[in-house]
């Protein structure tokens, strides 16, 4: 029997089994990825463990860098905002000097449209060997104010020192701003220290509270003195300065009537870097001045020391005796400053001069106006000058050595801490004594004694009745005004005064700004002139001459003037000065002929000679050259110069009697 098939057990769920693993088969193909996109996802899987090259890193970091970068090159490329370097060339007229830049305080009155003034003691770019140069570091009292810096202390030295040490170069730099304080000073500095100086004087600490970025100041980044300094640093970029005005044009969008009413008011500077702050003795503002006051000189001392720069500190003077205090509060425990003020007087009118000082000092320690620096700012500078074994000037101490009863009041003062006349000389003696007792003159021997000098410095001072004016409108305007007097209250010293001549004129066109200090003293030179008073015609262009010493332009334009009154004599010290300086045709000449007219034939050839390297057309020097061949018996130069002399010029009448006198002289010879 043959063997049949097997039967199939459930034949119908194989069938259904065998096409459902197909369909799960054929859908796990459906679904299965490439090997080369499960590679890609273990990747992505495994990505954090993957290193990539240090470029890729840095990127991120140096891409806001660049463009900082960029931005600063741009700005600076197209010459954005103001230029704020320390020293600059100011003119192509001085090529070889360096002047404090004039747009340097807008460091630091960033919202004022007008900062203050800078002196422009020239200085030069490389440093001579014979060279003495001081840097002289403050505020307003050292720039001089409220005169010309021809009374500061600083001219002071220079003129002395450049009495006593003739064959020296000295270089006095005065780089004094009304209402800054340390920050300031300390942000110039290095600046400073790169121009090699061989001295640096400080006097400063009176605006350590309402200077320019101060504890009290309403011109202020900021009570952290570590983030003063470095917003200092910024202000150095152009990418700073343009964040800044971009902060200032969209404040001016809500503010801008209130900053144009501050800054056209009548108010004078000092009264808006106050605004409303007032500082109580010992309150937490008056330690943050000192801490700030310290702070900064002790770092800019640091650098000076490891510099290997001397300095010079001195103390500061103040009015005690006839300043009112300015504000005075009811505090705790003590007294109102106006009241001890009075005690003061009252012990002063007794005869009891020690009791008087100490409750004078006291009322302006409890003044909360704190115009003038505390006590303890001395106190500072005495055991800075200590610690770092620098000299300190006693300017406190000779001020009240020179004020009766030891008292400083308006004897030497103008308001309450700025000297007149006869204090700033005194201040500059101060500090030309310690600089005498410590070795640290121009070396060489002095030239004269110092008596000797003393008396030129005082027959020749170079301050006229237009500064003198000019003083006493900017006092007016100072004292006619808060905090002098109650706010709002008008200027009565102004309303009362008085503009009585020609001078008094130009003094208060400098005041409102309507004419230049320069100008002004050269038209009240020509003002003397046409009336014929030739010495306050010098003293003018004296006074022009020692603030601008470099110009040789004031030099020719006095000395012309003078020759044109046949003053020879008084014109050879500036044909003298301009010769050292710019020797040219026009003093060549002229020396030659005050030479020829005084029979130093000798001198007379010398500068005549030297005149014909620079020009060879004018008939006046052949005709003296020719004189002077005469007078040294060389008759055939002298032959030969007055043919050239008539050559140029055929109708010179002198020249044409001269050559026949020489014909005449000839003929007897023969």
């Amino acid at each position: 029997m043959k063997n049949s098939p097997k039967p199939q057990k459930h034949s119908t769920e194989n069938k259904y089994n065998q096409a459902n693993n197909k369909t799960k088969a054929a859908s796990v193909k459906k679904n299965e990825l490439p090997a080369s996109k499960v590679q890609r996802k273990e990747d992505l899987k495994d990505g954090s463990k993957r290193k990539y090259p240090r470029w890729f890193y840095l990127v991120p970091v140096l891409i806001p860098v660049i463009f900082f970068i960029l931005l600063e090159g741009g700005l600076r490329f197209f010459h954005y905002g103001k230029d704020i370097e320390t020293f600059i060339k100011i003119s192509e007229d001085y090529p070889d000097l360096l002047f404090m830049n004039p747009q340097v305080p807008f460091r630091y009155f960033s919202n004022l449209k007008t900062a203050p003034s800078v002196i422009p003691d020239g200085f030069q770019e490389v440093k001579k060997s014979n060279t003495f140069r001081v840097f002289i570091l403050g505020e307003s009292s050292t720039a001089g104010w409220p005169y010309v810096p021809n009374a500061s202390f600083s001219r002071h030295l220079r003129r002395k020192l450049s009495l006593l040490y003739p064959k020296n170069n000295i270089e006095i730099i005065n780089l004094g701003i009304t209402a800054v304080n340390t920050y300031t000073m300390r942000d110039l500095l290095p600046d400073v220290l790169k121009q090699k100086p061989d001295l640096i004087i400080f006097y400063n600490g009176h605006n350590e509270y309402y200077g320019a970025l101060g504890a009290g100041s309403s011109e202020s980044f900021g009570k952290s003195r570590a983030l003063i300094n470095l917003m200092l640093k910024l202000q150095r970029f152009k990418t700073f300065e343009l964040v800044k005005n971009t902060i200032r044009y969209f404040a001016a969008i809500f503010h801008g009537a209130e900053d144009s009413a501050a800054e056209n008011s009548s108010e004078t500077l000092m009264s808006r870097m106050v605004g409303e702050s007032l500082i109580p003795f010992n309150s937490s503002t008056y330690t943050s001045g000192l801490k700030q006051f310290e702070g900064n000189m002790r770092d800019m001392l640091e650098m000076t020391k490891n510099a290997g720069v001397p300095v010079i500190l001195g103390t500061l003077a103040s009015n005690l005796k006839d300043q009112h205090p300015f504000i005075s509060v009811n505090a705790s425990g003590r007294e109102r400053a106006d009241m001890v003020y009075k005690k003061a007087q009252d012990c002063l009118s007794q005869g009891d001069y020690t009791g008087a000082k100490k409750l004078f000092i006291m009322a302006k320690e409890l003044d909360a106006l704190r115009f003038r620096a505390p006590e303890e700012v001395n106190n500072i500078i005495r055991r800075l000058g200590h610690e770092f074994n620098y000299p300190v000037a006693p300017v406190e101490e000779d001020f009240e050595a020179a004020s009766p009863y030891g008292i400083t009041g308006n004897n030497l003062m103008v308001d309450h801490l700025h000297p007149n006349l006869k204090g700033y000389q005194l201040m500059g003696e101060s500090y030309y004594k310690i600089m005498k007792k410590y070795s640290l003159l121009p070396k060489g021997s002095q030239a004269l004694s110092e008596k000797s000098a003393d008396s030129t410095l005082k027959a020749n001072f170079p301050f006229t009745r237009l500064d003198s004016m000019a003083a006493d409108i900017r006092l007016r305007v100072l004292l006619g005004s808060y905090p002098f007097v109650p706010k709002g209250s008008p200027n009565h010293l102004l309303e009362n005064l008085r503009l009585n001549d020609f001078v008094d004129t130009l003094a208060g066109m400098i005041i409102d700004r309507k004419t230049y200090w320069e100008p002004a003293h050269i038209k009240a030179a020509e003002y003397f002139y046409r009336k014929k008073q030739f010495t306050a015609f010098k003293k003018e262009m004296n006074a022009v001459i020692e603030e601008r010493p470099f110009n040789e332009t004031a030099y020719g334009f006095t000395a012309d003037m003078l020759i044109k009154a046949n003053l020879f004599q008084d014109a050879m010290p500036y044909l003298l000065k301009l010769q050292t300086m710019k020797p040219g045709a026009f003093s060549t000449k002229w020396l030659g002929l005050i030479a020829l007219n005084g029979k130093n034939y000798k001198e007379a050839l010398y500068y005549l000679e030297s005149s014909l390297q620079f020009s060879q057309d004018d008939p006046q020097v052949w005709y003296n050259l020719a004189g002077t061949y005469f007078n040294l018996k060389r008759i055939d130069k002298a032959f030969d110069a007055i043919k050239k002399c008539l050559s140029i010029s055929p109708g010179y009448k002198p020249a044409r009697i001269f050559y026949a006198q020489l014909m005449l002289a000839a003929k007897q010879q023969k």
